[in-house]
């Protein structure tokens, strides 16, 4: 179904997830508007940087937590002038849950979402690529980013070396 007119199209929010930007949504949101929707895709809080800005300097999302994220999205969400249909990818998954929990968005479309607080095992390739960061305590009140290969292993492990 295609919308023709702003007043028929539901918005869509597009979330992106952790160790990605906006950016990651490029294609996604050319082809939602192509159909028709207003499409939104916001940066989480100190992420409204450009990817290669980020990986030079990850220390403006230093110290931001779940909670603020979640925030962040809610007061977007609250200031639109309807209810949006939420998308979300991995841990930008877990905010469209948390979201809809709170009572916002008519839909909600979780993207292999991370695994929300009390939800366990987690499967040992999710440990594996987050335990470079998640195993050095120092680590706890910064931000920090994936090298090559870790973020490879984690995101882009379907495609070429170039690709990624």
């Amino acid at each position: 179904m295609a919308f023709n007119d702003d007043h028929s199209s539901p918005t869509v929010v597009l979330i992106h997830g952790l160790w990605v930007t906006p950016r990651s949504w490029e294609h996604w949101v050319a082809h939602y508007a192509s159909q028709g929707f207003q499409v939104l895709a916001p940066a989480w809080p100190g992420a409204e940087w450009e990817v290669e800005d980020l990986r030079m300097d990850p220390s403006p999302m230093a110290g931001i937590g779940i909670e603020e994220v979640v925030n962040h999205y809610e007061a977007i969400v609250r200031n639109l002038e309807r209810p949006p249909i939420l998308i979300g990818h991995s841990f930008g998954g877990a905010i469209v849950q948390m979201l809809l929990d709170r009572g916002l968005g008519i839909a909600g479309v979780v993207v292999h979402s991370a695994a929300v607080k009390g939800v366990l095992p987690l499967p040992l390739s999710t440990l594996r690529s987050t335990w470079s960061v998640l195993c050095h305590p120092g680590n706890r009140e910064k931000a920090v980013g994936l090298s090559l290969e870790q973020f490879r292993y984690a995101f882009a492990n379907t495609l070429t070396a170039e690709e990624s």
